[in-house]
């Protein structure tokens, strides 16, 4: 189930100002809660199994970003670093400048095929966190309304 909650823009400079948009709301399970969940699927593999290859996937991936490359994992996607400018940029390329210039590395993760956003939309069941009012950012009191996303 997608739990969202609905959210009021408030920037008075933006096109969509006073507009109402979904936002999704998760639930954070651990590593340790993801290993069992896998291990629960009829897994031949110990939990213990699962979370040495875990550990070390995530080692490998970290290493092989930082040395540039992009890593395709099969169905899930493709992971790739990217780069955060600052703001403003430089005039011309002689001033640009690693350390006043890069702000952040943030994780690409580019879907494959059995994530395709489509696909996932099409295969989720939506749910509202908490209701609101219609001219407010306060929560209804009730929550028989709530959407089922049926």
């Amino acid at each position: 189930m997608v739990n969202y909650i609905l959210y009021k823009n408030t920037n008075k400079y933006n096109a969509a100002y006073g507009k109402w948009y979904a936002r999704t709301v998760n639930q954070i399970m651990e590593f340790d809660e993801f290993i069992k969940h896998m291990a629960s699927h009829h897994c031949v593999f110990s939990e213990a199994t699962i979370k040495g290859v875990l550990i070390e996937m995530e080692v490998c991936l970290r290493e092989l970003l930082l040395e540039g490359k992009a890593v395709r994992f099969d169905e899930l996607g493709l992971f790739s670093l990217g780069i955060e400018n600052a703001r403003g940029g430089c005039e011309n390329a002689y001033d640009f400048n690693v350390t006043k210039n890069i702000e952040k590395l943030h994780m690409n993760l580019f879907l494959g095929r059995r994530f395709k956003a489509a696909d996932l939309l099409k295969d989720a069941k939506f749910q509202e966190a908490r209701m609101y009012d219609v001219d407010s950012t306060k929560p209804k009191d009730d929550t028989e309304n709530a959407a089922t996303g049926d």
